[in-house]
């Protein structure tokens, strides 16, 4: 579950209709967005399998993460190389601090966040995609927030608990709660919601499994951070 070569069967079904999020959408459409939440090396794996079957895709990043660092050298070297691989680098846009319904702060951390990524990746806000959304923010249907395109507008994202136009499906919580992405293949209208996160080289059989691996990831890159930063902590490796 959750392999890359479970993903390519995805991208595969998909490469002919992914397009990118525009105001005016074509009458049938495969929008393939990957969030990122944690690896950064993980979305550039994910955006090879893209490359390789033509998939037009976009990948948010956040620039307030606690898990990495947008600007950083080696995370903006993975970041451009993703982007001259053909796909999109959009905002994971971060809103958990703002109060409900608040418009006004939401659009100026919307202005801030967007100036960041760009004066960080050298790149374009174009479009985002929120993070975590609470309900407050999903309804409101505008397909462009502060000039940037909202992920979840109306011509993207069907907000219903019934969608009867534009079929949703996220692997989200590490499942597929809106449906397998492969039985809506033959959809004219669709947007899938990947966390590139989520995924890796044998796949696993379930939560425990999948964050142990990447808990484990995530240690030996920090031992390179440490071996790249300091002259001492190699010093201290071979004394014991």
């Amino acid at each position: 579950m959750f392999s890359y070569e479970e993903y390519k069967s995805v991208a595969k079904a998909f490469a002919s209709r992914a397009t990118l999020y525009n105001v005016d959408m074509p009458r049938s459409f495969a929008l393939i967005r990957h969030d990122v939440e944690f690896s950064v090396e993980r979305a550039r794996k994910i955006a090879l399998i893209d490359r390789s079957f033509g998939v037009r895709s976009t990948f948010f990043f956040q620039v307030r993460s606690a898990a990495y660092n947008p600007f950083s050298i080696p995370d903006a070297g993975k970041i451009i190389e993703i982007s001259r691989m053909g796909c999109e680098i959009g905002l994971h846009f971060y809103v958990s601090h703002i109060k409900e319904n608040d418009w006004p702060h939401l659009e100026e951390e919307l202005d801030s966040q967007s100036k960041l990524f760009e004066s960080g990746l050298g790149m374009k806000c174009r479009v985002f995609s929120f993070h975590r959304p609470p309900r407050w923010v999903l309804e409101n249907r505008d397909d462009e927030i502060g000039g940037v395109i909202n992920a979840y507008g109306e011509s993207f994202f069907e907000f219903s608990e019934s969608p009867t136009e534009i079929k949703y499906i996220a692997d989200s919580k590490h499942k597929w709660s809106y449906g397998y992405p492969l039985d809506f293949a033959a959809r004219k209208k669709v947007q899938i919601l990947l966390h590139p996160d989520e995924w890796s080289e044998s796949g696993d059989s379930g939560n425990k499994e999948f964050f142990n691996d990447l808990r484990e990831e995530r240690a030996r890159s920090f031992v390179e951070i440490l071996k790249n930063e300091t002259n001492h902590f190699s010093e201290a490796e071979s004394s014991e």
